[in-house]
């Protein structure tokens, strides 16, 4: 308990000191638990950093308070040890963090603890030097106090500089803002150790009240920062991860067609020289699946094409994209048979990404082609292009197989297949609609099972 004669200053001063605390041990939290998470040792040495402040903070409160009640003789040296402890390791702990940072070189666990044992035998000596001197109370106060506004200081400048200039850290926002709260911290620290230097050389000198106020908030934001460069960090690598995947896949797949020629071209041979009316229905076979697989690895590259290739927008001559669309699926099993209607207007120009065009329109058709029903009398295939205001509607409708009604809401998914009759991948829809989110468009379907589908496609005119 205070008593009586405890200033307002005084209790200003604890508040802030127990303040400081609460926020350390929150920051030891989440510094500890992104640790877990990203398994990044310079956040566990950094949590552990803020665990020493924390108790460094703890330690300042008790001690005024002992001495505002004039009971120092009875707690006075240990507490200033155990501040002089805190102190001193959390501006161990954050060198090591920043150390761990930039170089891959793990510290030896005997190095850190040998620091760690300094850092005490440190403290130990700086508390234990005068304390028995009556006569040396400004040197006790210069050594303890001083030397800790003054190490603290120096630490978190070495930090702010390493954070905010060292090339290895990838650079963003959240990289500036921790950088510039951990500099603005020492700035902090600096006063502080002015006004101790003030005091001893005789000079009254009070910290301003709100100064406690800035320190919160700085250790606040430096909080908040350090959160904001990490979630950059991390989205960073996973776009770099994502871009190699997507490159991986492509080059991978663009290798594999060309043995899959070789196979396909084996299994023509096959059937048009044996004899065996048994092996050229395994040859037809081996046909089939190869023929399979190459239809995967098309869908693989043009999804990689789909993520890979930035947008570009020029004018398109749908009549143009339309009959090239043809051209690659008019050889598909069963295209001939299938009539396409579609008024071929010289005003169907717009502006959007040819590429990723192609790869919408020739999905929507192959699979207009591919769930038909051949059977009737007028198979057909109708697509329509209009201009509405600054969009442009595409349909592409058939009188096909149509699409259950349960399939209805999963059929731009990945994989997913409607009907388990048919030879497709499951990779078409999700390509269009993969695609249409790189150029600012939607699609949607309307279907009647046993009588066909439309799809409806709207595109922004890339004026711009």
């Amino acid at each position: 308990m205070l008593s009586a004669s405890t200033s307002d200053s005084t209790t200003r001063l604890i508040v802030t000191y127990l303040a400081q605390f609460v926020l350390g041990a929150i920051l030891f939290l989440i510094f500890n638990h992104f640790s877990k998470i990203y398994l990044r040792k310079f956040l566990r040495s950094w949590a552990r950093s803020w665990l020493a402040f924390a108790v460094y903070m703890f330690s300042n409160a008790m001690l005024t308070i002992v001495i505002s009640n004039n009971q120092y003789k009875v707690f006075g040296l240990s507490l200033s040890f155990l501040a002089q402890v805190g102190c001193f390791l959390q501006v161990a702990l954050i060198s090591i963090g920043t150390y761990q940072l930039v170089q891959p070189r793990a510290i030896k666990k005997k190095e850190l603890i040998g620091i760690l044992f300094l850092s005490v035998i440190l403290a130990l000596a700086v508390v234990l030097t005068y304390s028995h001197d009556p006569d040396a109370p400004i040197v006790r106060y210069v050594l303890r106090r001083g030397s800790r506004t003054f190490i603290l200081a120096l630490g978190f400048l070495v930090t702010g500089l390493v954070v905010g200039f060292h090339p290895s850290i990838m650079s963003g926002m959240g990289r500036r803002l921790l950088s510039l709260s951990f500099i603005l911290f020492f700035f902090s620290q600096c006063f502080y150790f002015y006004d101790v230097i003030s005091n001893a050389l005789g000079h009254t000198f009070e910290v301003p009240v709100f100064f406690g106020l800035i320190d919160m908030v700085l250790i606040a934001l430096i909080g908040i920062s350090m959160v904001m460069w990490l979630l950059e960090d991390e989205r960073e690598k996973l776009r770099k991860a994502n871009q190699e995947l997507d490159s991986f896949l492509y080059s991978t797949s663009h290798d594999l067609r060309a043995p899959i020629a070789s196979i396909l071209g084996l299994t023509y041979l096959g059937k048009t020289e044996f004899e065996e009316e048994k092996a050229r229905q395994f040859m037809q076979m081996i046909e089939n699946r190869v023929k399979k697989l190459d239809m995967v690895i098309g869908d693989i590259l043009n999804l990689s094409r789909t993520k890979k290739f930035d947008v570009r927008i020029d004018n398109i001559d749908f009549n143009n994209l339309l009959e090239d669309t043809i051209t690659d699926v008019k050889f598909n099993k069963g295209a001939t048979a299938i009539k396409l209607y579609y008024e071929n207007d010289p005003q169907n120009i717009f502006r959007s990404d040819y590429n990723q065009l192609k790869i919408i329109l020739n999905n929507l058709v192959s699979n207009a082609v591919k769930y038909h029903r051949l059977n009737q009398d007028d198979p057909h295939i109708r697509v329509t292009f209009k201009k509405i205001q600054e969009k442009i509607e595409i349909v592409v409708e058939d009188n096909g197989q149509g699409i259950p009604d349960e399939g209805l809401p999963r059929i731009f998914d990945m994989f997913y297949r409607a009907s388990a009759e048919t030879d497709g991948t499951g990779l078409g829809l999700y390509i269009v609609k993969e695609a249409l989110s790189k150029i600012k468009g939607t699609i949607s379907v309307r279907s009647v099972f046993g009588r066909g589908s439309a799809f409806t496609v709207i595109l922004e005119n890339r004026l711009e």
